[in-house]
């Protein structure tokens, strides 16, 4: 065990010192076919797939550095009218690439975080069996090629937009709602919250919350957090706790929610969103104040959404 971790370590530096060599392409490119994708992510899942369905598009990611030290290899995106499949090469020549592919149809979640140049992409959805998941990290100044083929991704898995896929909708109300919002989350929803299509019904805001540290200094405890309903998600745009100069936008197909569980901890509530599709089940949770709570159940509650108050966590 101890020669097979030295191995990978000696194998990983070796792979590391290519990476920040002058002169390496550290962007992603979008491939027209599957021939195209370098030696170490093709494979035989890759060419089943082709052979069975239409390739939209194909993104291709080098190998990066992230945090710092760690190696993340080369990886591709290939999307297809009917699902997303992930391919993650291996750090040993002749391998082939791990393969994860999602259907559309049994989307769970998916949560993008993009903060300064770290990206993130969490994808869950039904599987054979037991739920899949996609999990990758990327360089943020990738996020353009990304973006269209997500969203087209997000589409597909829902019924025809109610208004002209190249526009969005909202009431007076909501937009009234819009404006009362910091500038940074109005530009948020409008970018991020509101697919093509979808019309956003309600909002909710709660700032963060501080306490002071130190006497002289404030330490953060909770981040500015939106809550969103659109005509077939539910979204919610958050700063990172310690890190505001980025996004976390998670994508909640509504469909999918078999009801909203709410339990008291102190000062806090733990919002858990109950998730079912086809035996299979997850929870996305997420921590509120008590208003922000109050808003949202009333909000949940008239649109016809099942509501479940539970009793105060004990310590």
């Amino acid at each position: 065990m101890a020669n097979l971790a030295n191995d990978r370590e000696k194998r990983l530096a070796e792979l590391r010192k290519e990476v920040t060599r002058r002169g390496f392409d550290r962007h992603a490119s979008v491939l027209k076919n599957v021939s195209e994708l370098p030696i170490e992510l093709q494979s035989s899942a890759v060419a089943a797939l082709a052979a069975r369905e239409t390739i939209q598009t194909i993104i291709a990611f080098p190998p990066q550095i992230q945090h710092g030290w760690d190696y993340v290899p080369k990886q591709a995106l290939v999307f297809t009218p009917a699902g997303v499949t992930h391919l993650l090469a291996s750090i040993w020549p002749g391998q082939e690439p791990k393969a994860t592919y999602l259907r559309g149809s049994g989307l769970m979640y998916m949560k993008v975080t993009l903060l300064l140049l770290y990206g993130f992409l969490e994808i869950v959805a039904q599987g054979e069996g037991t739920l899949t998941r996609l999990s990758m990290e990327f360089s943020t100044v990738d996020w353009y090629c990304m973006s269209p083929a997500l969203q087209r991704f997000l589409q597909a898995t829902q019924p025809a937009a109610s208004v002209p896929a190249n526009k969005s909708a909202y009431s007076v109300t909501t937009q009234q709602a819009l404006e009362k919002l910091p500038l940074k989350f109005s530009n948020g929803v409008k970018i991020y919250g509101l697919l093509p299509g979808e019309d956003l019904e309600e909002v909710v805001f709660q700032a963060g919350t501080w306490k002071r540290w130190l006497y002289l200094f404030r330490r953060p405890l909770s981040a500015n957090t939106l809550l969103t309903l659109t005509s077939h998600y539910m979204v919610v745009i958050e700063e990172e706790l310690n890190v505001k100069q980025g996004w976390i936008i998670s994508y909640i197909p509504r469909n999918n929610i078999t009801g909203i569980q709410n339990q008291p901890c102190g000062s806090w509530h733990e919002l858990s969103v109950q998730l079912q599709r086809r035996g299979q089940s997850i929870e996305y949770k997420l921590m509120l104040k008590s208003e922000a709570v109050e808003a949202w159940r009333t909000q949940w509650v008239q649109r016809g959404g099942q509501w479940r108050d539970l009793p105060e966590q004990q310590s």
